[in-house]
C-alpha cells in the first residue's frame, strides 16, 4: 500500500525546503565574506592564512542548524578559493577538506554531549581538543595537498602552509564558533545596572586595545609586554558576564589586534605581515583558551549554585510538609490514647466489678505503655511545632529556684524507683533568667529524665543553677554511661540515637536533646555538652539573666499538683533522647 502525501504535508515540506535553502545561502555568503578577508591577509601561497574565521562559522552552522547545512560550506569554500585564483581541482579539494573538517568536529562534539552554551568546563575542553586541535588537521592536510597537486605551491612549502592553515582554522574554531554559539540562545532584556557595566567594560577594552596595539613597534614596547594590559578587563568580563562576556571580549580584542597589526602597529609587528599575524594569533589563542576556561568555570559554578539553592528550597518545602504532617498525625494520635487512659482509669476504679491482682497488673502495664507512647507523641509533636515555626515563646522573668523545685516531685519518684541519688542544689532566689517558664520547665524535665535514663542503678544526678555575668547557668550532671567523642557532636541532632539497632537498651526517639537545643536557642541561649565514656555527662544551659524578679512567682512557674507528679508528667519526660 502506498501512502500519498497530503496537501498539508506537501506544503510543510516545501516550507522546510525553502527555509533550508535560505539558511544554506546565508551561511555560504557569510563564509565567503569572512574567507575573502582572511585570504587578503598575506596568506601562504595565497591560500593558507593564520586568520580564518570561516572555520568558526562553518562549525557553528552545523552545530546549530544540523548536518543539512553542509552544502553551504562547500559552496562558500569553493567560490572564495576559485575567485582568489585556485584551479578548479584545487578549489574542489579545499572545499571538500573544509566541509569535512566542520562535519567531523560537529559529529565528535555531538557524540561527546556538547552543550552549545559552553556552560561547562568539559565543553570548553572538548572545543579546544576536538574542534581546534583535531578536526583542523583534516582541512589543513587535504587543503595543502590539493594546492601541491595543482602546482599552486611547491612540496617543500608543505610544512609552512600546513602550519598556517591549521593555526588559522584552530583560531576560528576557538573564537568565532564559541561567539556564535553563546549568543545563539540570547534573549533580550538586561538590568540597567548591567547595561552600564557592559558599556563601561566595552569602553575600557577599546581604550586598552588602542593603547596596546595602536603604538608604533619598538624594542622598549616589546620588552614591557604591554599586551598583558588586556588581562584585567578580560578577567572582569569573565567574572561579571560569564562565558558570553569572556568569548565576546576576547573576540573583540582579537579583532582590534588584527586590524592594527595588519596596519603595522602594535607589539607583534615583525619582519612581514605573515609573521606579525602568526605572533599575534599565538597570543590570541592563549587568551582565548584561558578566558574560555575561566568563563566556563564561572558559568558552571553559577549553575551549581542555582541547583543547590533550588535543592535547598525543595528540601525546606519537604521539611515543612513533613513537620506539618507530624504535627497533625501526633495531634490525632493523642485523642485515642487519652481515651484508652480514661477507660483504664475507669476499670481501676472497679465501677463494673472487683479486679483481681493479675487484672490490676495488666491494666497497670497498659497504663505504663500508654504513658510511654503518649510521651513519644508529645516529643514528635513538640519537634514538629518547632520545625514548622508554630511554637511560640513568651519571655519573662523566671526565678530558677522555683523552676528547679517545680520539677523535683516529678523526677524524684523516677530517680528513687531506679535507685539513684538525686541532688538539686539550693539556688539563690536572686538568680533569675529571662525565659519562657513552660519551655524552661520542659527543658529541665528533658535533661533530668534523660540523665535518669542513662544512669545505672546506684549512680547520682545533680542539678544546679547560678548567675554567670549577664547570664544564668544551669547544669545537669550524671554519672551515667557517657557519650563517646565521635558521637558527641551529633547528640543534638533530631532522631540521633547513640544506642542503635534492634536490641536497644534505652527507649526513645532521639528528640529530647534536639528539642532542648531548639528551645534554648529560641530563648537567646546556648547549650554545651561535656561527656566521657563510663564517667558521665554534664549538660550546661546558658540563658540571659533578668535583673528583676517577677511580681508573682507562683504564676510564673506554677507548682505541679500531686496527681501530676505521679501520672502523665514523668512519663512524658522519661522518653527523651
Amino acid at each position: 500500500m502506498h501512502r500519498h502525501a497530503t496537501p498539508m504535508t506537501e506544503t510543510r515540506n516545501a516550507k522546510l525546503t525553502v527555509k533550508t535553502a535560505a539558511q544554506i545561502g546565508i551561511v555560504a555568503l557569510s563564509y565567503f565574506f569572512v574567507a575573502r578577508i582572511g585570504l587578503g591577509l598575506d596568506a601562504v601561497g595565497g591560500f593558507a592564512t593564520v586568520v580564518w574565521a570561516a572555520s568558526g562559522i562553518a562549525l557553528a552552522a552545523l552545530l546549530l542548524g544540523g548536518y543539512r547545512l553542509w552544502p553551504a560550506i562547500t559552496i562558500g569554500a569553493f567560490a572564495v578559493n576559485y575567485i582568489t585564483g585556485a584551479p578548479i581541482i584545487a578549489a574542489l579539494g579545499i572545499a571538500f577538506g573544509n566541509t569535512a573538517e566542520a562535519v567531523v568536529a560537529a559529529y565528535l562534539l555531538n557524540r561527546f554531549g556538547f552543550h552549545h552554551a559552553l556552560d561547562r568546563v568539559r565543553d570548553v575542553l572538548a572545543m579546544i581538543a576536538i574542534a581546534a586541535g583535531l578536526s583542523t588537521v583534516v582541512a589543513a592536510t587535504i587543503g595543502v595537498t590539493s594546492l601541491i597537486a595543482a602546482n599552486v605551491i611547491e612540496p617543500s612549502g608543505f610544512g609552512e602552509a600546513w602550519n598556517a592553515w591549521w593555526f588559522g582554522d584552530a583560531i576560528g574554531n576557538l573564537l568565532v564558533a564559541p561567539l556564535i554559539l553563546v549568543w545563539s540562545n540570547w534573549k533580550p532584556g538586561m538590568r540597567i545596572s548591567r547595561f552600564w557595566e557592559s558599556l563601561a567594560l566595552a569602553t575600557v577594552l577599546v581604550i586598552t586595545g588602542c593603547v596596546v596595539f595602536a603604538s608604533q613597534p619598538s624594542p622598549q614596547i616589546l620588552a614591557l609586554g604591554r599586551e598583558y594590559m588586556l588581562f584585567p578587563p578580560l578577567i572582569w568580563a569573565a567574572l561579571r558576564f560569564g562565558i558570553r562576556g569572556a568569548v565576546t571580549s576576547t573576540t573583540f580584542v582579537a579583532t582590534i589586534a588584527i586590524v592594527y597589526t595588519a596596519l603595522g602597529h602594535g607589539p607583534f609587528v615583525r619582519a612581514d605581515l605573515h609573521e606579525n599575524l602568526f605572533a599575534l594569533q599565538t597570543f590570541v589563542s592563549v587568551c582565548g583558551t584561558t578566558f574560555l576556561l575561566l568563563g566556563a568555570s564561572i558559568a558552571e559554578r553559577r549553575t551549581t549554585t542555582l541547583e543547590l539553592e533550588k535543592a535547598r528550597e525543595n528540601a525546606e518545602s519537604a521539611n515543612r510538609a513533613k513537620s506539618g504532617f507530624l504535627a497533625v498525625i501526633s495531634h490525632e494520635l493523642r485523642t485515642p490514647l487519652n481515651a484508652i487512659m480514661g477507660y483504664v482509669e475507669l476499670l481501676l476504679l472497679e465501677i463494673d466489678g472487683t479486679l483481681t491482682d493479675a487484672q490490676r497488673g495488666i491494666l497497670d502495664r497498659i497504663r505504663q505503655s500508654q504513658r510511654h507512647l503518649l510521651a513519644l507523641i508529645e516529643d514528635v509533636l513538640g519537634f514538629a511545632q518547632v520545625e514548622a515555626g508554630r511554637l511560640s515563646f513568651t519571655l519573662q522573668p523566671v526565678v530558677l529556684r522555683d523552676a528547679l523545685l517545680s520539677i523535683e516531685p516529678i523526677i524524684a519518684h523516677e530517680a528513687h524507683k531506679k535507685g539513684l541519688h538525686l541532688r538539686i542544689s539550693e539556688t539563690n532566689p536572686g538568680v533569675i533568667a529571662r525565659a519562657d517558664p513552660n519551655k524552661l520547665r520542659q527543658i529541665l524535665l528533658n535533661l533530668t529524665t534523660n540523665a535518669i535514663k542513662f544512669t545505672p542503678e546506684g549512680g547520682s544526678i545533680s542539678v544546679a543553677a547560678e548567675r554567670a555575668g549577664d547570664s544564668v547557668l544551669i547544669k545537669v550532671s550524671d554519672t551515667g554511661i557517657g557519650i563517646s567523642r565521635e558521637n558527641l557532636p551529633h547528640v543534638l541532632e533530631p532522631f540521633f540515637q547513640v544506642d542503635q539497632g534492634g536490641t536497644r537498651r534505652f527507649p526513645g526517639v532521639g528528640l529530647g536533646l534536639s528539642i532542648v537545643r531548639d528551645a534554648v536557642l529560641a530563648m537567646n541561649g546556648d547549650v554545651n555538652i561535656e561527656s566521657e565514656i563510663g564517667k558521665g555527662t554534664t549538660v550546661s544551659i546558658r540563658l540571659p539573666a533578668e535583673s528583676e524578679a517577677p511580681e508573682n512567682p507562683d504564676q510564673i512557674m506554677p507548682r505541679l499538683a500531686a496527681s501530676d507528679s505521679s501520672t502523665a508528667a514523668p512519663a512524658r519526660a522519661a522518653t527523651q533522647s
